[in-house]
């Protein structure tokens, strides 16, 4: 009975994580456009295809291979990758939970880890992001420093902690706000104890822990030809970026905002000015810890690394589920104590926390009554359904019914999700061309779009561009309306070389249907 009861609180975090990938569920939705490209990427690296050579993105490379993987595990099915996602998600909340509760206690535990969820279901979408996956390693590695932060000469706790940094920073550059903040805490910390030393070594260990990562991608795309082609899309890229787009300071409140976490960003940041007052006490008495002055320094960095590019892409906040869990659990363990006279820490019996455990259950399922009947169709799809796991996606169907295998296909606004799921190859290696910002589209790239689309004709394009209109559509007459409506023009992107695709289009390509708003043009017969 014992086990049982401990094993409830985990058992909530196993709930809790199948709620926030919901919206992912394979069966049920198509992969989203950043996901169906990670996808489409992982069907390729089976295929024995090299990242950055045979199709590029500016994402670190464990993105790529993560998809890999889970698609290998699933024997193609996004399932696969759903289980990825899973591991993930229940594995940060498990650290969170770990380190929340030996720091404040059972409830306060389970009320950061839950604000955490409900933030990360808002910001995560349909999944299978870059941050989702760096989430993991993010929380390993909080939890190893902050559990850790109290003890003397740690420095291979340290090294483990820069390790864990350089695995989430093979996902994407600025998911490492957390080292960030930790390298800054020691450092300002120790020298204001005048042990600017002991600040280096620890640094140091940090750093070189961060380095293996790194080093272990760069070997190993240098054994394929390609280690500068990953270090610059992968980083150096990335700066280009960053500046591509005039920014104000008001970006730096995106994510407080409608694509942001909501409400649940304002609790944290008022969390952190909570934060910011009592460490003032605390630095007057003298009494100011690392804990406290990481704290103080980690929130701003997050929101500074999430707003790097200036577009508000909702995604760009899942990174803050930790703050979220952290800081919202101290405002609860603070309010405990001033309220019970009693530490948070001591505050809930086992016998108790059972009760809350199970009770944020029942709250899950009352409030998400639709996960609850999609996994329900889900398991009954999978016991006893005569149809498969994976959603249907009409428009990958009459491409995969009528093209053959070999037979190149070219989406016009990258949605790769399609290429995946029709099981269809495309021409071009850098496949998010027409959506590059200006100041970040070199000269390189564009005639390499032109080159593969002139050279390595696909037998069909999709086009549709009309779904988001982003970019002008290859067809004129689409074009033409797109033009005429007003203010539209302004907002697409429209490159230098387009004119020179859409005339080859024109002479090459005739429509041969419209499916859900997209034009499926078919190369002309010789």
């Amino acid at each position: 009975m014992a086990k049982i009861r401990s094993a409830i609180p985990y058992i909530f975090l196993f709930v809790l994580a199948a709620v926030v990938l919901d919206l992912g569920n394979p069966l049920f939705d198509k992969p989203a456009r950043d996901g169906g490209f990670f996808l489409y990427a992982g069907s390729q690296i089976l295929s024995g295809k090299i990242p950055y050579l045979d199709f590029w993105d500016s994402k670190g490379p464990a993105i790529f291979f993560i998809n890999a993987l889970g698609l290998w595990l699933g024997g193609g099915s996004r399932w696969g990758v759903w289980f990825m996602e899973f591991i993930s998600i229940f594995g940060t909340f498990y650290f969170l939970y770990l380190l929340l509760s030996k720091r404040w206690g059972l409830s306060a535990a389970l009320f950061g880890v839950t604000l955490a969820g409900l933030s990360l279901r808002l910001a995560l979408g349909y999944g299978n992001y870059t941050e989702e996956y760096a989430l993991l390693f993010n929380a390993a590695g909080l939890y190893l420093f902050l559990s850790k932060v109290d003890a003397e000469k740690n420095y291979w706790q340290y090294f483990g902690v820069g390790v864990l940094f350089g695995l989430s920073f093979a996902f994407r550059a600025n998911n490492i706000g957390g080292l960030f903040a930790i390298v800054a805490a020691v450092f300002v910390f120790h020298v204001f104890e005048r042990n600017f030393a002991e600040a280096m070594r620890i640094i140091l260990a940090m750093l070189a822990g961060f380095a293996i990562p790194l080093l272990l991608w760069t070997l190993y795309f240098a054994l394929r030809g390609g280690a500068w082609e990953m270090i610059y899309a992968s980083i150096i890229f990335n700066f280009s970026y960053s500046s591509a787009k005039d920014r104000e300071l008001l970006d730096l409140f995106g994510g407080f905002g409608k694509y942001g976490l909501s409400w649940y960003g304002w609790l944290t940041l008022a969390a952190w000015f909570l934060l910011v007052l009592r460490a003032l006490t605390s630095f007057v008495q003298r009494k100011l810890s690392i804990f406290e002055t990481f704290l103080l320094i980690w929130f701003p960095i997050e929101i500074l690394l999430s707003n790097l590019s200036g577009r508000g892409f909702t995604h760009y906040y899942i990174s803050w589920a930790l703050a979220v869990a952290i800081y919202c659990a101290f405002v609860f363990a603070h309010f405990w104590q001033v309220t019970f006279k009693v530490p948070a820490l001591h505050g809930l019996s086992d016998g108790l926390g059972l009760v809350v455990s199970l009770a944020l259950i029942v709250m899950l399922f009352v409030i998400f009554p639709s996960s609850s009947k999609r996994y329900s169709e889900t398991l009954g799809q999978l016991f006893g359904g005569e149809h498969g796991m994976d959603y249907a996606d009409p428009v990958s169907a009459y491409i995969q019914q009528n093209t053959q295998p070999d037979d190149l296909v070219l989406t016009w606004y990258p949605e790769m999700g399609v290429s995946f799921m029709a099981g269809r190859t495309s021409p071009i290696k850098y496949l998010y061309y027409p959506l590059f910002l200006e100041g970040s589209l070199t000269e390189e790239i564009e005639a390499s779009y032109i080159a593969d689309l002139t050279t390595k004709r696909p037998e069909m394009i999709l086009d549709c561009s009309r779904s988001v209109d982003a970019i002008p559509s290859l067809d004129p007459v689409t074009r033409e309306e797109q033009f005429s409506t007003p203010g539209l023009k302004k907002k697409m992107y429209i490159q230098p070389g387009m004119e020179e695709i859409f005339s080859f289009v024109t002479e090459n390509y005739q429509i041969e249907n419209t499916m859900d708003g997209c034009l499926v043009f078919r190369l002309n017969t010789q």
